[in-house]
């Protein structure tokens, strides 16, 4: 929080025509991206199960975002098992519409 002649502001806050107003942007941006996708991932993630993004190794963020933006196709999930049968690897492979 700073404070300044016209009163506090949040560091989420931006002054706009003199009033303080929420920076929605700012704080929705991880709240409502892709939210099951998500959460789906970051799961994965504290399981010790990899993820990949077209077969590089990446983040559950990229992920998420990758398929949100994606749009001359979409991406298609490749599950690879241990040798017990669990997930050991999810790799999201870009798959061109046709």
């Amino acid at each position: 929080m700073n404070s300044n002649i016209f009163g506090t502001v949040s560091e989420n806050s931006l002054e706009k025509g003199g009033q303080n107003t929420d920076n929605i942007s700012r704080n929705n941006k991880k709240d409502n991206f892709a939210p099951p996708l998500m959460e789906e991932l970051e799961g994965y993630e504290k399981q010790n199960i990899a993820l990949f993004l077209n077969g590089r190794p990446s983040s559950p963020w990229a992920i998420a975002n990758a398929c949100n933006v994606a749009e001359t196709g979409g991406y298609m999930r490749d599950y690879t098992e241990d040798e017990n049968g669990r997930i050991a690897q999810v790799n999201f492979e870009f798959v061109e519409d046709v």
